[in-house]
This record gives structure tokens, C-alpha cells and sequence, in this order.
């Protein structure tokens, strides 16, 4: 990395990087709220947390801002629509599994058009409205803390 001038921003120079650079990906989910109720999907066929409920989400896409990624997933795999820029934000939780690592990040709107419907069947096998202090026994492992570290105003906190 070098610095060009007192003024100019940083940049990379792609030649001087020498070593694979490690693989950080950026999650994105939606607290969909109606009520006192949140909504969630049960993972299926996907490989990975199959038969847990989540948040509707997923991986950032390279150029697109977290707010669009947010609005993006939600609508791909619940067919709800949001304003992108009407998303709250509501936690951060870094991440280290082994090998892995990376960054959820939460976001919250009560504000949407639509019904949910299970718009990705091949990824999810069911979805439910849930109260937050009533999760299903198999809900992803984040989850419950995330929504008490919200409730009390506690936006950021590593796992792992």
C-alpha cells in the first residue's frame, strides 16, 4: 500500500501483492418485523445450517452497498420490498469458525410492501413469524443474542 502525497487517499498497487488475500465475506440480514413478531426462513438443501431458521439474507455482491444487498436478499427470498435507504441499522457481529472469517451485519424495517411468501423453495422449506423470546429450538446460533444486544442498544460484539 502506498500513499501518494500529504492529500491523495490510499491506494493498492496490485503488482506489490504477492500473497492470495484472504476470503472475508460480508453477510447481510433483515430483522422483518410485524408487530411483535419477526419473520424467519428454515435453511434446506443449501449445505449449510439445514433445518435452523434465519433471517432472510446473504452475501454482499461486489459494488453493491449493504443497504441494496439487504433490500436485494429480502426480496429474493421472502418477495417482500423495502426501501433500501429506509433500513435501520441494528448489530454488527464479526465472526472467526476455524478457517473463517467474516462480518454479519443486521438491519430492521417494519415498513414493506407485500406478503411473505417462500420465494427461493429450493433454499428454504418453510417461514414463520416468531416473537423474538420465543425462537424455534433450531434457530441460527447469532440470532438470540443479536436481538438482546439490540434491545439493549449494544450495536457491536465478536464472536468466536
Amino acid at each position: 500500500m502506498s500513499r501518494v502525497g500529504s492529500t491523495a487517499p490510499y491506494h493498492y498497487d496490485r503488482c506489490a501483492v504477492t500473497a492470495e488475500r484472504d476470503r472475508f465475506p460480508i453477510l447481510v440480514h433483515v430483522v422483518v418485523r410485524r408487530g411483535s413478531a419477526i419473520l424467519l426462513l428454515r435453511r434446506a438443501r443449501t449445505g449449510y445450517l439445514d433445518g435452523w431458521y434465519a433471517l432472510p439474507g446473504g452475501h454482499l455482491a461486489r459494488g453493491e452497498s449493504v443497504r441494496d444487498c439487504a433490500a436485494r436478499e429480502l426480496r429474493e427470498e421472502t418477495g417482500l420490498v423495502v426501501d433500501a435507504e429506509a433500513l435501520l441499522p441494528l448489530v454488527a457481529l464479526p465472526y472467526r469458525a476455524g478457517d473463517e472469517q467474516g462480518i454479519n451485519l443486521l438491519f430492521e424495517c417494519s415498513s414493506f410492501a407485500g406478503e411473505p411468501v417462500l420465494a427461493e423453495p429450493e433454499l428454504f422449506d418453510d417461514l414463520r413469524w416468531c416473537a423474538p423470546d420465543a425462537l424455534p429450538a433450531r434457530t441460527v446460533p447469532y440470532l438470540a443474542d443479536a436481538l438482546r444486544m439490540a434491545a439493549s442498544g449494544e450495536w457491536f460484539r465478536e464472536f468466536g
